[in-house]
């Protein structure tokens, strides 16, 4: 019962801050280009802080007093962030935000996936419930439109409603002191834990993350701006995390049972992005919702994957290490670069041509997928 607590108080926890990041610097008056390139900052962080914190988790043995410290972190640095008009403190404390609250998935997902010993079908379920918490946190938002999305004094008053939540569930966490494998005493990192086709995969998982910051970082903006949706654009979003429910159980099992492997879901995951990005160049609303359907592919399916794969080629002492870097190198850093250069297409060449450049990159995940299939599998030619 734990696990799913822990599991639905982190998702519900993302939803306050994931789908408004773009649009909480919007409503500070910054440009698509100046958003994008605050945004990259903020992945940048999300890249750091979690190989920190992870790597200390991993070397005292503990989870769940990172979890707490990175929840409080989160909650203090919300404020100044959110409510500052000064530029210097609102980036301050935008990069130390987002380091600390990004911290959060990684080491939520190494407490349940060693709990669980790398079950991947009991953790499709177990993070289909943190999904489940996520759509109805966002349908929630909808409905009553609270927080508004164009009012940052109301995201952060549902931020410091969430962000305590997961502090106090984390508190009741039982946890064992896990041992130290032999010759390690001291080390927090060393690329020999993990073997080479781990590095492989996570490498085609970055490309497609590439494609998916559109999605995950500037998509909002075009929801409200472009399709003009307001504050209901979050049912949208829910709706793409509706579909992500279905597919992490389903694929959960199916990876469980031997049918498919973590390489063919990332594949159908990568092709399902392709798709997705295309579909946004068809005009009209039918064709966005079905776009969004996708994501329990693009989103769902992989995290599924990489989570399996993670803990079938990783060490369990290793379980924090080797999901954040999973989050940070081959999730948050490809977003970055996307976010980075995508605000700067977005002003200079619009949204289509956003959506149809990044179409690319999940493209070219398909064929490395495909071609290093062996190597990833771990089948010696």
């Amino acid at each position: 019962m734990q696990l799913f607590i822990l599991s639905m108080l982190t998702q519900a926890t993302i939803a306050t801050l994931s789908p408004y990041l773009q649009i909480i610097f919007r409503n500070k008056g910054y440009s698509h280009s100046l958003s994008g390139t605050l945004i990259a900052l903020c992945q940048l962080s999300a890249i750091i802080m979690p190989l920190i914190i992870s790597s200390l988790s991993d070397k005292r043995g503990k989870t769940k007093p990172m979890i707490i410290l990175c929840g409080v972190l989160s909650i203090l640095l919300s404020m100044p962030f959110l409510l500052s008009e000064s530029f210097p403190v609102v980036v301050a404390s935008a990069f130390l935000l987002n380091g600390f609250f990004w911290c959060l998935n990684p080491l939520a997902d190494g407490f349940i996936n060693r709990k669980l010993s790398g079950d991947s079908s009991k953790y499709g379920v177990i993070r289909a419930m943190g999904t489940l918490s996520y759509v109805t946190a966002l349908v929630l938002f909808g409905i009553t439109g609270f927080p508004h999305e164009n009012d940052n004094s109301s995201i952060l008053t549902c931020m410091m409603i969430f962000l305590p939540l997961l502090v106090l569930g984390s508190l009741f966490l039982k946890e064992d002191k896990r041992e130290k494998a032999v010759g390690e005493k001291g080390r927090l990192f060393s690329f020999s834990w993990f073997p080479k086709r781990f590095y492989l995969f996570m490498g085609i998982v970055a490309l497609t993350r590439i494609g998916q910051s559109v999605v995950e970082k500037l998509l909002p903006s075009y929801m409200t701006e472009n399709l003009g949706l307001g504050d209901s654009f979050v049912l949208f979003v829910a709706l793409g995390a509706v579909f992500e429910f279905f597919c992490m159980i389903i694929f959960g099992k199916l990876n469980r049972k031997g049918i498919l492997s973590s390489t063919t879901i990332l594949t159908i995951s990568a092709v399902g992005l392709v798709a997705r990005l295309l579909l946004y160049l068809v005009p009209g609303l039918p064709a966005f919702i079905l776009a969004q359907t996708l994501h329990g592919l693009t989103f769902g399916a992989l995290h599924l994957c990489a989570t399996s794969y993670t803990a079938a080629n990783v060490d369990k002492n290793h379980y924090d290490l080797g999901m954040t870097l999973y989050w940070s190198l081959a999730t948050n850093l490809p977003e970055m670069i996307g976010a980075l250069c995508g605000g700067f297409i977005i002003d200079s060449f619009g949204y289509p041509m956003l959506f149809f450049s990044y179409a690319f990159f999940p493209l070219l995940a398909v064929i490395l997928s495909i071609v290093f299939k062996k190597t990833l599998d771990g089948v010696k030619k």
